[in-house]
């Protein structure tokens, strides 16, 4: 681990310097545009390149092994997307577009990049992990609350001197001691049961998406610091997911990356139900949730061996759908209708399972991880878009009944005691929308 401190530290700094120009660059486009829906569609464009787009350049970078091409490429999308941000001439939406383009896949190379290079080079250490990947969120703070072309010209500056010291040490690093090439590490473990391996990775990703959902729709901490202004805050609770991500991984090699895992998310989920009566119960659920990050990279990468850059895309791909859902739902008052049926829910399955003799905490645990991870973001789908038709909502119902499925049968290793579990305990949850519908509300929430 001491070889690597250098460079992860080095990593971390360009991974906060990156997304603080993407954001700096696509907020200032953003509102040179002439109208809303010409804004949020910059916006919406950058996202889905930066995230949806690393699947495909982490596998690029994987099978360029340890050459730099990959930073090298971030670095000169980047460089364009900064320059077109900063130019009158993106007051036009196309050239607006060119430039978020330009930004958003800078920003993807740049992170399986780093990603990959932070796990290789640290033999999968996931103190380093979690380092490398707490910054991100400090730059993507400053960029939208303090966006300006003073900002943009000084991280840019900052970001070529970093990466001209970043590639000169991998250099005498690889000198010194070569990294294992992509088809060494591939070599080293092949999954004998690619099914197995795709619901393993499902499940990974599930959790990602669902922890991405409770981070962006629990309440906002702006009435919490009257004194402050939004962007301070914002960089506030930026540090705040920063410290969480970045202890996440040191506490993962001192206690168990497992134990931390199940642990962090069943305690966030708990406390992310209890945020509306204190501002306090935010602050612990954003920690909470952000000490699993390290934990879902790493054992992403444990489990593809070699292809660290496309084990770190597919995790980002998954944070797309969950920032998505938990949008929907921000508002107070959604937030309130959906607490109450997913309290009785969680509480009618746990008594369900401890009436069919599960004492096991592990499977209570998961079956209070899967409520939060699958409910939620079907509850905010059903309200957003008025989702009535029955036939609908047992089809949503199955896919929830699957997916929970998968969840119990990973930790129980009996598939039929988990398909009777996921059935049994969604029937609950059904029959528990229903009766909430009927006693309280005006719309169908399950």
């Amino acid at each position: 681990m001491q070889k690597i401190v250098p460079q992860t530290l080095l990593l971390s700094l360009l991974h906060l310097l990156v997304d603080g120009i993407s954001a700096c660059g696509v907020m200032m486009m953003s509102r040179q545009v002439f109208s809303n829906v010409e804004a949020n569609g910059i916006i919406v464009l950058y996202d889905l390149l930066a995230f949806g787009t690393q699947p495909l350049t982490g596998r690029w970078v994987d099978h360029g092994g340890t050459r730099p091409y990959g930073l090298t490429l971030a670095i000169v999308l980047l460089l364009g997307g900064a320059l077109i941000s900063s130019l009158p001439a993106s007051a036009s939406i196309v050239i607006a577009v060119a430039g978020a383009s330009l930004l958003g896949m800078g920003n993807s190379f740049f992170h399986v990049y780093g990603g990959r290079f932070v796990a290789v080079a640290s033999r999968h250490d996931i103190r380093a992990m979690g380092v490398f990947v707490s910054t991100g969120a400090v730059g993507l703070a400053v960029g939208i609350g303090f966006n300006s072309q003073m900002l943009l010209a000084v991280f840019v500056l900052a970001l070529l001197i970093l990466s001209a010291l970043h590639l000169h040490m991998a250099d005498r690093q690889k000198a010194a001691a070569g990294l294992p090439t992509c088809a060494e590490a591939e070599q080293a473990s092949h999954p004998s049961q690619p099914f197995v391996l795709f619901l393993y990775l499902s499940c990974l990703m599930l959790v990602v998406s669902g922890r991405a959902c409770i981070g962006e729709s629990v309440p906002s901490l702006r009435h919490s610091i009257p004194s402050m202004s939004p962007p301070v805050t914002m960089v506030m609770v930026s540090i705040l997911v920063m410290v969480g991500k970045a202890a996440g991984g040191f506490l993962s090699k001192w206690w168990g990356v497992r134990n931390v895992f199940i642990v962090s998310l069943l305690l966030s989920g708990l406390f992310f139900l209890m945020c509306p009566w204190h501002n306090g119960f935010v602050v612990i659920t954003l920690l909470l949730i952000n000490l699993s990050m390290p934990c879902t990279l790493y054992l992403a990468t444990k489990a593809l061996p070699g292809r660290e850059g496309w084990a770190f895309g597919l995790l980002a791909m998954a944070l797309l759908p969950g920032f998505l859902i938990g949008n929907l739902f921000k508002d107070d008052a959604t937030y309130q209708a959906l607490l109450t049926p997913l309290m009785a829910t969680i509480i009618l399955e746990s008594l369900l399972l401890l009436y069919m003799r599960e004492g096991r905490w592990q499977v209570l645990a998961v079956s209070v991880v899967l409520n939060i991870l699958t409910n939620v973001p079907l509850n905010a789908f059903v309200m957003a878009y008025r989702v009535t038709y029955p036939l609908y909502l047992i089809g949503l119902e199955c896919v929830v009944v699957i997916i929970e499925f998968i969840g119990y049968w990973l930790v129980l290793h009996d598939r039929n005691k988990a398909f009777r579990y996921s059935l049994l305990c969604n029937m609950f949850s059904a029959l528990t929308g229903c009766l909430f519908q009927i006693l309280f509300l005006d719309y169908l929430v399950w």
